[in-house]
């Protein structure tokens, strides 16, 4: 496979090979693999160096930049760049989809590090239901609240057993810490109910905030963090005045469990995004309707293209 530091103009290569979990270089470790399952989460530290790391930077200020020029909230098919109001200021808070038109996201949402560390948990056929940046500006009071990732897949009919079939990662890339809004996550929380996709009352999830098992996921840029469907998370606040907190996060599920997303890698060979793009949180691809996952965040604004 290519590596990250091949060439982002033609990524996709004829002499591609799967890569197996018996690579001596793969970061992920059976203490991960064990602790993802027993706690549903774990972090592998420095997976990306620094140059691919500057590579992401530059690519989040272009997309944060063109959402400053937007304004609002905007939708082109699955991509959304979401706009909230703080202090009567137009503010960047994520985006979704940003691959289908950036070609260093693309690259690095299946870099082939990513598969050695999906694969001792869902394989090396992996379709993707999630591709964000989340950015989070210093001095901000606008976070993400206690929830399971389980609520934004919708419909529930098209996604078989998100408890063991769908991995959620997250590429640091700036420091995480406690005082600029680091991931809150309760370690345990995804053992703590039954797995019911239609059960509401796992999807947000206040009561978890004087949960005693709550702590910081502490990143530094280059580390990735991995969390489960129904693993309790959230943000904290960025009380610092200039540190920004900025995450890459990309969601993958077993092929053969899930009815919607882009493929990522096919036995183990990489995807890359081309032709007209696949079901993911929208019900139709080229209308304007609501997204299930923006709609959660009582976003009033219009969508438009």
């Amino acid at each position: 496979m290519s590596s990250a530091t091949s060439t982002l103009n033609n990524p996709i290569k004829s002499d591609d090979q799967p890569v197996g979990t018996a690579n001596p270089h793969n970061p992920m470790t059976k203490d991960h693999v064990d602790q993802y399952w027993e706690e549903g989460y774990t972090i592998i530290r420095n997976v990306f160096a620094p140059h691919e790391i500057e590579q992401l930077s530059a690519a989040c200020d272009r997309w944060k930049f063109t959402g400053q020029l937007l304004g609002h909230t905007w939708r082109k098919k699955n991509t959304v760049i979401w706009i909230d109001k703080e202090n009567g200021e137009e503010l960047v808070r994520g985006m979704q989809w940003p691959s289908y038109h950036d070609p260093v996201m693309d690259h690095y949402r299946t870099d082939p590090r990513l598969l050695m560390i999906l694969e001792p948990l869902i394989g090396i056929n992996i379709k993707q239901i999630i591709n964000q940046l989340h950015w989070k500006k210093p001095g901000s009071q606008v976070t993400w609240p206690l929830h399971r990732d389980v609520r934004s897949r919708q419909p529930v009919a098209d996604f078989t057993d998100l408890y063991p079939s769908w991995v959620q990662t997250g590429i640091a890339i700036d420091p995480h810490r406690a005082e600029n809004g680091a991931m809150k996550i309760v370690p345990g929380s995804h053992r703590d109910y039954e797995h019911n996709p239609h059960d509401t009352s796992l999807y947000n999830v206040p009561e978890y905030e004087k949960d005693s098992r709550i702590r910081d996921i502490v990143l530094n840029p280059g580390d990735v963090a991995l969390w489960s469907a129904y693993t309790v998370h959230g943000g904290g606040f960025n009380t610092t005045e200039f540190q920004d907190r900025r995450l890459y996060i990309n969601g993958f599920v077993k092929a053969d469990m899930c009815r919607r997303g882009e493929w990522a890698w096919r036995d183990g060979r990489t995807c890359h995004l081309h032709g007209k793009q696949a079901l993911i949180q929208f019900n139709e691809v080229d209308t304007l309707a609501d997204a299930f996952y923006a709609g959660e965040q009582n976003r009033q604004e219009k969508i438009t293209d």
